[in-house]
């Protein structure tokens, strides 16, 4: 049966204005009196990395782009900066306007939520103060869990939390790092969702189970699924 189902969170559940976040990392660069086009090449370079949490704390990580382009600035500094970055992350994100209404749904008929997320630091605080938190039942983040899609492990690790098996939950994602792909090779029903303002910066999937237009189908998909799997000649 079906108990579970994870969501992707950005260009699945919301969009973010990139413009706003490349106009606030330009000003980190004019700021801090350094080439603009040296340092967004820096935070392109460096996304895996902050994605994983490894290059630690938000300041910590300007610090690091400020030290390889040869400016160090006092930590009064760092938290300015760090601040117009945040900022930019937390105001550009946009929720499709059917996210909270299709988890509310889901929620009311028992299934359990989770959103499985590449992320840094600040698109991961940016998640967490969307308006949606209060309906998950656990955030798997990439930053915090030193984990990301593709590897079955952060899949694993969302399911666990969960409380239930990958074979009783759906992933429903836009496909970005192969991600269908993964949660399909772990028994994971998997749904690709396409609706207006993805970047489709991050690559794609190869395959799925099942592909929406919009969150508002979700619901009624997963109640098929469920309908599917429950009797003995289903998938």
């Amino acid at each position: 049966m079906i108990r579970a189902v994870l969501f992707d969170f950005y260009d699945t559940l919301a969009h973010v204005r990139g413009d706003a976040v490349l106009a606030a990392r330009r000003e980190i660069a004019r700021r801090a009196g350094l080439d603009e086009a040296a340092m967004a090449a820096l935070w392109r370079d460096t996304a895996a990395e902050r994605m994983l949490g490894t290059m630690g704390t938000l300041e910590q990580q300007i610090d690091t782009l400020l030290r390889q382009l040869g400016r160090v600035v006092p930590a009064s500094q760092l938290r300015e900066l760090a601040a117009i970055d945040l900022r930019a992350w937390t105001d550009g994100v946009v929720l499709y306007p059917d996210a909270r209404p299709a988890l509310e749904t889901l929620k009311a008929r028992g299934y359990r939520l989770g959103v499985l997320s590449n992320c840094s630091c600040q698109a991961g605080q940016a998640i967490e103060t969307s308006g949606l938190a209060d309906l998950f039942d656990t955030m798997a983040l990439s930053f915090r869990l030193g984990l990301a899609k593709p590897q079955p492990e952060i899949y694993l690790h969302a399911c666990a939390a969960l409380g239930v098996a990958p074979t009783e939950t759906v992933f429903v994602a836009d496909g970005a790092f192969g991600e269908l792909d993964a949660a399909r090779a772990l028994g994971i029903v998997a749904v690709l969702i396409e609706q207006p303002h993805q970047s489709r910066a991050y690559g794609a999937s190869a395959q799925w189970d099942y592909r929406v237009d919009s969150l508002a189908a979700v619901p009624p998909l997963i109640d098929d699924v469920a309908r599917q799997v429950s009797r003995p000649e289903g998938r």
